[in-house]
């Protein structure tokens, strides 16, 4: 059985971090996923995260900076435009960074662009799809729709076993794109997560406290 925690958006919380450290030293899960915007230009914080943390799956968000993606390189943690091999014959795919927004953050791209880097990926029914942006359509109302018709177009094209994802803090839930669950984590400082556990090739998502 494989067992993933999933979070998103921590945005400098400390009492995220507070939960980290007794969760590491608990391990109840194999993996560690963390779908972007851990902070922004705060390189303490992002020290500090990087410290508690042994290891995690990481794509950056919208709002992390240069400096600090480069930090989550070096710790080898990203999984950005990356394939890593996990367990049971499953792997881990990420695509960080979202569409423009109105705020003019580092890490914004445009969906023909994310089309393009995406489809060069390695893709197929054994992956764990993690993005920072959510699929248009799915999670993504804020009055209106700010999800990537790419990423929606990629999880369509290729159905990976799961797709987690973060960004749209109004939001939290599962939902199906064909044979692909989605799965929109809760922004951390509600101090919930979502948990996927793998067993025999079937996949379950619970939303849980930390």
């Amino acid at each position: 059985m494989i067992r993933i925690l999933a979070l998103a958006d921590l945005h400098n919380d400390e009492a995220v971090l507070d939960r980290l450290r007794v969760l590491e030293l608990d391990r109840r899960y194999d993996y560690l996923i963390v779908a972007g915007d851990v902070t922004g230009k705060n390189i303490s914080y992002a020290q500090d995260f990087i410290s508690i943390v042994q290891q995690a799956f990481w794509v950056p968000g919208n709002n992390e900076n240069e400096e600090v993606r480069g930090m989550f390189e070096e710790a080898k943690f990203s999984v950005h435009r990356k394939r890593v091999e996990i367990k049971e014959g499953f792997n881990v795919v990420g695509f960080g960074f979202s569409t423009p927004t109105p705020f003019k953050t580092p890490g914004e791209i445009a969906d023909e662009e994310i089309y393009a880097q995406m489809s060069a990926l390695p893709i197929d029914a054994n992956t764990i799809l993690i993005t920072h942006s959510p699929p248009y359509g799915l999670f993504d109302d804020v009055g209106v729709n700010i999800g990537s018709k790419s990423i929606r177009k990629i999880i369509e094209e290729k159905q990976p076993k799961l797709a987690l994802f973060g960004h749209v803090h109004e939001h939290s839930g599962k939902a199906n794109i064909g044979r692909t669950i989605c799965v929109k984590i809760p922004p951390a400082p509600s101090l919930k997560a979502a948990a996927v556990e793998i067993r025999h090739g079937h996949a379950e998502v619970f939303f849980v406290e930390i």
